[in-house]
């Protein structure tokens, strides 16, 4: 996670949020079964009461179900999918969208 950390910070200078420091154990909601999609979408959302995640990451298109998320730590994210590593320092409100092109757009949705 260390080897992150200055890339988070320049990530956040770059789109103007404040850094929110990223622990091993975090919980992130993705859905590991889409990562062969296209485009990879990162949302960070304030949790619903009883919710202990912010992060929530999928490819192709968001799709409804209880099923669709699988809840990971971070240090499990770094082995499953670590190319979304970078931007998980993002605040509240920032989402992200990559593709294996070196596409990236990231912006604070409204």
């Amino acid at each position: 996670m260390q080897e992150f950390i200055e890339e988070q910070k320049l990530v956040c200078e770059e789109f103007d949020s404040a850094y929110i420091k990223v622990k091993e154990d975090d919980l992130i909601a993705i859905a590991v079964h889409t990562l062969e999609k296209e485009p990879i979408v990162g949302i960070r959302k304030r949790p619903e009461a009883g919710e202990t995640t912010e992060w929530y990451i999928y490819g192709g298109e968001l799709e409804e179900g209880n099923d669709f998320f699988e809840i990971v730590t971070v240090k499990q994210l770094e082995e499953i999918f670590p190319d979304v590593i970078p931007y998980l320092a993002l605040e509240i409100g920032f989402r992200f969208m990559i593709d294996h092109d070196d596409y990236e757009d990231i912006w604070k949705a409204e």
